[in-house]
């Protein structure tokens, strides 16, 4: 249990947190004062900051709640209001003081402490024998929680060892209902990877992987969604209008998209030491294959961040170029961030687009501009971070007029005077 000397030494750095995170004073002073009453509920349940949890938080929610129905003999208007304004305070405390919140989930029942011991086997193989990606080994975990939680029974170890390749099939139908073939595919792909692991551990007798089948994807049989040029040109001209903190930040994010075709995520993540302004170069790390590419700063893109840096950036920290506006300001905390950028400004340029709509399209576009420039595949590959020239090939689609140019004429039907 903390004493109160150390809970207001905790309160006190707790505040300059909260100050260089950028909230406003009265968010700062409503923090401080839902967090400290938090400190005097744990100290009398003799509870340290450090050992809370969701349920000491929830219990003290209660407790000011009924408290509150006494003094105004009735009830918030809104309860989810109430919660979330005596709450976000705690939680943010509780993330500051412990790193993290909310914890990792804790197992207490059997079947749970089962199923965590086998992800985190999972996960030690993926990340030390195979090195994926992290976003790969995200993917792979969130589908092996929802396997060993859709096996029966109390014990998931006595389940595997009797599964059989039916109960397979039950489980990719029950995963399957309304999505495209590729997510199916990608969920199959995902389910015989932890058959494999199984098998190679003993924990399941046969090796059920190799019977798993999923549906055929062929290449090339899609189209890439893609925007054209003009469309480019509006986005950007309408971005360029906004002379906000949110303006300047949003069209050097697009420009950086329509140049380069960039990934959301090598965008989010790039850092101020990528920039080499005196040899006018930005280094990228690509997202999929973990490369970093050396491309040249062209006096645009240089000028719009520059823009972005010496008049919207917030003081912070952080590392990354481009960091969110409000509180908690950082960078930015999933890639979702750049397509809900992208879908504000379409909305307001009044443009509608066919397909995808997210950043790739920029990608797509900038692709199919190279091919028309007839710059060689392997050229565009190495701006757009591939590996192999098959990648690239996929682009070839777009080029519309190489396509024309290489049409076989269409017979038409004679025509009797």
């Amino acid at each position: 249990m903390d004493s109160p000397f150390e809970d207001s030494l905790l309160l006190s750095r707790f505040e300059q947190h909260l100050i260089g995170a950028g909230f406003t004073r009265p968010t700062i002073a409503r923090h401080l004062d839902c967090t400290e009453k938090f400190q005097c509920y744990l100290r009398q349940a003799d509870v340290a900051s450090e050992a809370a949890t969701p349920k000491h938080v929830s219990q003290h929610l209660h407790a000011q709640l009924q408290s509150y129905r006494r003094k105004h003999r009735c009830s918030p208007d809104s309860l989810f209001t109430w919660r979330h304004l005596h709450g976000a305070g705690i939680r943010r405390f509780l993330a500051f003081v412990q790193g993290r919140w909310p914890p990792p989930s804790m197992a207490v029942d059997k079947r749970g402490r089962e199923v965590e011991v086998m992800l985190a086997a999972y996960e030690q193989l993926m990340r030390e024998r195979r090195a994926l990606a992290a976003t790969t080994i995200v993917g792979h975990l969130a589908e092996a929680r929802r396997f060993f939680e859709w096996l029966p029974g109390p014990r998931p170890s006595k389940a595997l060892s009797k599964l059989t390749i039916g109960d397979v099939d039950r489980y990719i139908k029950s995963r399957s209902a309304g999505i495209t073939r590729a997510t199916v595919k990608l969920r199959c792909n995902n389910t015989r990877c932890l058959l494999r692991f199984l098998h190679g551990t003993g924990r399941i007798p046969r090796d059920l992987a190799a019977s798993l089948m999923g549906p055929t994807l062929y290449r090339f049989e899609g189209i890439p969604s893609t925007i054209r040029p003009e469309q480019i040109d509006a986005i950007l001209a309408g971005a360029r209008k906004d002379r906000s903190a949110a303006g300047v930040r949003d069209y050097a994010i697009l420009l950086l998209l329509a140049t380069y075709g960039l990934r959301a995520g090598e965008v989010c993540r790039l850092q101020l030491g990528d920039i080499d302004w005196r040899g006018e170069q930005l280094w990228i790390r690509h997202s999929k294959t973990g490369a970093r590419s050396c491309l040249p700063l062209l006096r645009s893109v240089g000028q719009a961040i520059l823009d972005y840096v010496r008049r919207a950036r917030p003081p912070s920290k952080a590392r990354e170029v481009f960091l969110r506006l409000n509180a908690p300001r950082g960078a930015f905390m999933t890639n979702t961030a750049l397509y809900c950028l992208l879908r504000r400004h379409m909305t307001r340029t009044g443009l509608r687009l066919n397909g995808k709509r997210g950043p790739h399209v920029f990608r797509h576009a900038r692709a199919a501009s190279l091919l028309r420039a007839g710059v060689p595949l392997k050229t565009i590959g190495d701006l757009l971070g591939h590996r192999s020239v098959s990648s690239t090939a996929e682009y070839l689609k777009l080029d519309d007029q190489e396509l024309r140019n290489v049409a076989l004429p269409l017979p038409l039907p004679e025509v009797s005077p």
